[in-house]
């Protein structure tokens, strides 16, 4: 509440001047679509992986004797991830949102394939656990920076278009919003058919 007052008193107000029809017409860039797939890259992955690292804990570690307990490692990533987004806001500001968006995504990539390779999805005991804790709150850790740095480089990115720059910033976020159906449901769909989250993985970093 006090929140939503301090925007009706001081956010400025910029009303669109286009029609429905005219504001379609960011689909034409290609750069719309270049900013939804960094967006899911980062937003879609920090929501998604929020509602998939319970599920995996679980599923993955959760038939081990003295398994973990999923709620109790559940909050760590988002509050990583939304601390990160915060603080590196900032970061963003000062070097450029591209730069940060490339370490980012090099970072998750190389994350995901550790999982893979490390075995850390397939594990033999529960002595692996604390290294796959490590790597989820690291992806958590760079989709938050990922997340700053990318809402850095819309705004820059349509500058010629402010317009344009606030439609694709909505566009994208509602597109990464289904990260955690999707996340979860490909996570699922990878264990029940192949008895492991490597594929997911796999693809999410492909």
């Amino acid at each position: 509440i006090v929140l939503g007052i301090m925007c009706l008193v001081w956010l400025k107000s910029v009303p669109v001047k286009a029609s429905f029809r005219e504001q379609l017409d960011i689909f034409k860039s290609k750069h719309t679509w270049f900013c939804t797939i960094t967006y899911v890259m980062t937003f879609g992955s920090f929501s998604g992986f929020a509602a998939a690292f319970p599920l995996m804990i679980k599923t993955i570690y959760g038939n081990f004797p003295d398994a973990p307990d999923p709620l109790k490692y559940a909050f760590l990533g988002p509050l990583i991830g939304s601390a990160t987004r915060v603080i590196f806001g900032f970061v963003a500001d000062k070097v450029g949102g591209a730069i940060l968006t490339q370490i980012a995504g090099l970072a998750m990539i190389a994350l995901c394939a550790v999982m893979v390779f490390m075995g850390l999805l397939t594990p033999a005991s529960i002595d692996s656990f604390p290294a796959f804790v490590w790597c989820m709150l690291g992806l958590f850790f760079f989709s938050g920076i990922g997340n700053a740095s990318t809402f850095r480089q819309f705004p820059i990115i349509f500058s010629h278009s402010p317009r344009q720059g606030a439609q694709v910033l909505g566009w994208t976020g509602a597109v990464a919003a289904y990260g955690p159906f999707v996340f979860a449901t490909l996570v699922g769909s990878s264990i029940t058919k192949t008895g492991s989250a490597v594929p997911f993985f796999i693809g999410a970093a492909g």
